[in-house]
């Protein structure tokens, strides 16, 4: 399916209202305007990381970049994960500059032994004592050229895997522990690697209906505790080839491989009625039934991750500007409809 010049133009002008948002939120701040200080920005703004908002929030007017790193480098955004690998990676590579330095020095002086015996040699056969003392002093060299070895290789591996947690937890969610926005856009763009289209793969977006009045009722600790038991009914929806994420606060993305849209639509309604039924009980003993709304689109007549998930997010916008607790499939007619008053719909 072919975009149009207008489709293109909406986008365009959503995109633009979003960095301008976000260039007013840094300018207010008196933050750098860096890169990875607009992904982190942008996670807020964007309701993905209401946490990771009140830590920038706690820092006050003009924080120190270092401090922003540091709150980054915590809630696992790639950008700044980036930063502390690649400090990992040239602490690694200073260590491999030191065993190399050593193993040099060390070669040096076993060469100099060798011609030590070699000019003795020429006036007088060396004592056996010296000759004993030369090999004990190269023993010694090489034990302790062995033990700064076995070091610097020690500390290399602890690198690694400091840098293979990092990775991980750059794509981990901290509070249900699924995959994070990061691995589902990689995940995403991997459809569509390589030479042929992505086919047979159905997405599901879902997000949680009136989730703030519920957080605002109960508490974040209330809310934080639904979320956690529903990414928990999550992983106990999906098969092994299936895939599913924590994309935002309260919206979570699906992936079924070897799925059509109707039988996607069919386990969308299946997880919409178990949700339903599921009563979370507050710290007062209340219980609240929380319901979600579904939008489903299959990945056949997309040529991009973008325009995939386009598709399923106009189907979830349908869902939630209409009645709500409800299942919506992407169509011809939801997009045009959704198109039509897209940007006036966004915050609905």
């Amino acid at each position: 399916m072919t975009t149009s010049a207008g489709d293109k133009k909406r986008e365009q002008t959503r995109n633009a209202l979003v960095v301008t948002r976000i260039t007013q939120f840094i300018a207010k701040m008196n933050i750098a305007p860096l890169p990875r200080n607009y992904e982190l920005i942008y996670e807020i703004l964007s309701g993905h990381n209401p946490a990771m908002g009140r830590d920038i929030l706690a820092l006050g007017n003009a924080p120190q970049q270092h401090e922003i790193d540091m709150i980054g480098q915590r809630h696992n955004l790639p950008g700044f994960s980036k930063i502390e690998a690649e400090q990992m990676a040239s602490e690694a590579l200073e260590t491999l500059k030191q065993i190399s330095a050593r193993l040099d020095a060390g070669l040096q002086r076993t060469e100099t032994f060798i011609a030590g015996i070699s000019e003795a040699e020429e006036h007088e056969p060396p004592s056996m004592e010296r000759l004993a003392q030369l090999v004990s002093d190269i023993h010694e060299e090489q034990a302790s050229l062995r033990h700064f070895v076995s070091m610097g290789l020690m500390k290399i591996r602890e690198v690694e895997k400091r840098r293979a947690d990092l990775q991980a937890g750059s794509l981990r969610d901290a509070l249900t522990t699924l995959p994070n926005r990061a691995a589902f856009l990689e995940k995403l763009g991997g459809l569509f690697a390589g030479d042929r289209a992505a086919s047979a793969v159905s997405l599901m977006l879902l997000n949680i209906d009136h989730f703030r009045e519920i957080n605002n009722k109960y508490g974040s600790a209330a809310g934080n505790k639904a979320l956690r038991r529903l990414a928990a009914l999550f992983r106990k929806t999906i098969k092994k080839d299936d895939f599913v994420a924590r994309i935002g606060g309260n919206e979570f993305a699906f992936l079924f491989a070897g799925v059509s849209q109707n039988t996607a639509e069919a386990i969308a309604e299946r997880l919409r009625q178990n949700v339903e039924t599921l009563r979370f009980v507050t710290s007062e003993g209340e219980g609240e039934h929380l319901t979600v709304s579904i939008g489903v689109a299959a990945v056949d007549g997309t040529a991009t991750p973008g325009e995939f998930f386009s598709h399923a997010e106009l189907a979830l916008l349908s869902a939630r500007c209409g009645a709500r607790n409800c299942v919506i499939g992407y169509s011809r007619d939801v997009a045009q409809h959704s198109r039509s008053s897209y940007l006036a719909q966004l915050g609905c």
